[in-house]
């Protein structure tokens, strides 16, 4: 923050011929540590994928479980926005493991709808009980998850991870419990 106040009114300075500004310190540790971050995070997509084709043994229930992820920024903007927190390098980071447990709770519930569709329940009515009886685990869970970041919230450094993960799992859990029964009667044509 104190490098953005003050940024434009330094690259505003006239340098001599021969001479040129870069930014080091955090500022550059930051810009590399993206860079870095990055450039591992399409393979890491496949092979999530892949795992879940895997386990499911089908590409609808993994694709499921993808669209629902996108849905956590409901969560994690307005709680950036309230807390006054930077999004930077270690929010970016939250959200990166905000996506591993959105998974873990997609597998969670799509295994249970699976499950119940396979003993021979209608698939209307398994997934309002597959809904109903995840309910609980998957928000204690997370709620276990959310107490736990409680101390970082004030920590300069990782105050951002903190907040994105506690908004994002709170609203993101809520929403995986709602929106994969949605997209399941929609991939699977259940009236």
């Amino acid at each position: 923050a104190a490098r953005q106040a003050i940024a434009k009114q330094i690259e505003q300075i006239a340098l001599p011929e021969g001479y040129t500004l870069t930014w080091e310190g955090e500022k550059k540790a930051s810009d590399q540590s993206m860079k870095y971050l990055f450039n591992g995070f399409p393979i890491c997509i496949v092979i999530m994928i892949l795992i879940l084709v895997m386990l499911f043994k089908d590409y609808k229930k993994p694709a499921i479980i993808f669209c629902c992820i996108p849905l956590v920024v409901i969560g994690v903007i307005p709680v950036v926005l309230l807390t006054g927190k930077q999004f930077g390098f270690v929010a970016i980071v939250g959200v990166l493991g905000l996506i591993g447990m959105m998974i873990k709770n997609g597998i969670v519930l799509m295994d249970e709808i699976s499950l119940e569709v396979s003993q021979g329940i209608e698939p209307r009515t398994a997934l309002i009980q597959s809904s109903k009886s995840r309910l609980l685990p998957v928000m204690m869970a997370s709620l276990t998850t959310i107490l736990g970041m409680i101390p970082l919230v004030t920590d300069a450094l990782f105050g951002s991870l903190a907040v994105t993960i506690m908004g994002g799992l709170f609203v993101g859990s809520l929403i995986t419990l709602i929106f994969i029964p949605i997209l399941y009667s929609l991939f699977f044509k259940v009236k």
